[in-house]
């Protein structure tokens, strides 16, 4: 006679536990904080420097914009020449 396995509810994933907007505004204020401390004075050479959009990088550091591709972000990261972890460390409490 085989067992009856009992079913074990999933657990559900839910959210609201952060604010998008909040997180893609303090991400573009470091983004262009970072940029200008590494003494890179103009967005639109930084972007060409990193291919990157320029309008892409104007709406990246103005804020404008409701999502960025992973990729996208490791480009400017590595443009920046520091690693996630530390372009995370600041801003993203």
């Amino acid at each position: 006679m085989a067992k009856s396995k009992k079913k074990v509810p999933r657990k559900k994933a839910t959210l609201g536990h952060l604010d998008h907007d909040a997180f893609l505004g303090n991400l573009s204020k470091r983004i262009k904080q970072l940029r200008k401390e590494r003494g890179f004075n103009s967005y639109e050479l930084f972007a060409y420097d990193i291919e990157v959009s320029r309008v892409g990088m104007s709406n990246y550091e103005s804020g404008n914009f409701y999502d960025i591709r992973l990729r996208t972000l490791l480009k400017i990261i590595d443009g920046l020449e520091i690693s996630p972890k530390e372009f995370f460390s600041k801003g993203f409490e």
